[in-house]
């Protein structure tokens, strides 16, 4: 019996004021830049003969801001999602980049930015975990998966819960060190493996 594969468009949203200005959000709900609205009009053009059925997409206004012009050029229909949200930052949500080191001590920045898997119990005060949100985006997905039963999926969401669920399924290294604002990333996988890739890790 031949496995069903999910074709899934991995999108980060539209640029933001605090993308420009780079402070962390996580979870604070902040809205597309003019720029950010620009470029999910482009996104939006480029997806057009992708044949995708379905967006998932973050709660959070700019990943939603970014899904409904996707949606209203495809003509098809949003699912929002609070598990899709950005890591929670905890403390460091709304500080700039370079106030890390100040604000929670040397070494904190490293381990935030470092993409190796040692730092992966690293958090902000009153933040997830770097493993505890790669659980969330990864649970999310294959229950909305299941759930809906389509199998061309766009996913809005953020860059650091997208590139983590990336580099767990891709059998490709991420492609660089940061996901672009409406950079998609492109994946075929079927649900047995998705599953069964999850549930042997856990």
């Amino acid at each position: 019996m031949k496995k069903e594969e999910y074709q899934l468009f991995l999108i980060r949203h539209g640029e933001t004021e605090w993308n420009k200005e780079r402070r962390l959000q996580g979870q604070t709900d902040t809205s597309l830049s003019e720029d950010g609205k620009e470029q999910a009009s482009i996104l939006a053009a480029n997806l057009q003969n992708k044949g995708i059925e379905l967006i998932f997409s973050s709660d959070l206004k700019r990943a939603k801001e970014t899904s409904e012009q996707v949606a209203r050029v495809l003509k098809i229909e949003i699912i929002y999602h609070p598990g899709l949200r950005e890591i929670h930052l905890g403390e460091a949500q709304g500080i700039l980049e370079s106030e890390i080191s100040h604000k929670f001590g040397e070494g904190s920045y490293s381990a935030w930015k470092s993409p190796d898997r040692i730092h992966d119990q690293f958090r902000f005060p009153g933040g997830e975990r770097k493993s505890e949100a790669e659980s969330r985006i990864i649970e999310t997905i294959l229950n909305l998966l299941k759930m809906y039963g389509k199998k061309n999926i766009a996913i809005c969401s953020h860059g650091f819960v997208l590139s983590r669920f990336y580099e767990y399924y891709s059998s490709k290294e991420f492609p660089h060190s940061k996901l672009g604002n409406c950079e998609v990333l492109e994946l075929s996988l079927s649900l047995e493996n998705l599953e069964k890739i999850y549930t042997s890790a856990k």
